[in-house]
This record gives structure tokens, C-alpha cells and sequence, in this order.
């Protein structure tokens, strides 16, 4: 009796272990990634509003060398990793969606 109850309870830990590597495992991968990501774009509006503000005499080329060097040293302090093309689609994402936030605050001064 005892047999069968240990080689019952050896299945089901199979079985659970499984279920945790297959299903739990990725899924919190996935989870990190998505809050890297969403620290990251954190950061990029962030550096991207700083050099509006502070660098704002500057052409948008030295400003957008400055945010992607501001963002290098942050995300490899926060231990993310971007490839350059991530970094520069998220620099030029929060610069349209700044813009536009500009224009809808226009538009309502003029009304």
C-alpha cells in the first residue's frame, strides 16, 4: 500500500514539476520582459523630455546623441538590454508622442 502511495505522489510531483516548466517558466519570462520594457520606456520619455527642456538651443541630432548616451549608462544600470534599433525606435516614439502632446495643448490655448 505504501508503495503505490509513494510511486502516486512521485507522478503527480512529475507531473506538477512539468507543468511548472513548461507553463509557469515562460510565462515570467515574459512577464520580466514586458516590466524591463515598460522601465525603459520610463526612462526614455523621461530622457527624452529632459533634453527638450535643457537642451532645447541644440540641433535635434545632438539631442538625440545625448538621450541614447543617458540611456546607455540607465538601462545598463538597471540591467537591460536594448539593441541599438530598440532604443532608437523608443527615443523616436516618445519624441512623436511628445510632439503630439504639444499640439493637443496648442490647439486647446487657441480655442
Amino acid at each position: 500500500m505504501n508503495d503505490i502511495v509513494f510511486e502516486i505522489i512521485k507522478i503527480v510531483i512529475m507531473v506538477v514539476v512539468l507543468v511548472i516548466t513548461r507553463y509557469l517558466v515562460p510565462w515570467l519570462k515574459e512577464k520580466i520582459g514586458a516590466d524591463k520594457l515598460a522601465v525603459a520606456e520610463k526612462w526614455v520619455k523621461y530622457s527624452v523630455l529632459k533634453a527638450q527642456q535643457v537642451l532645447w538651443e541644440k540641433k535635434g541630432q545632438d539631442r538625440k546623441a545625448y538621450v541614447t548616451e543617458f540611456l546607455k549608462e540607465v538601462l545598463i544600470a538597471k540591467n537591460i538590454a536594448l539593441s541599438e534599433e530598440q532604443l532608437d525606435v523608443l527615443i523616436e516614439s516618445a519624441v512623436k508622442q511628445m510632439k503630439i502632446e504639444e499640439n493637443i495643448k496648442g490647439k486647446r490655448y487657441e480655442q
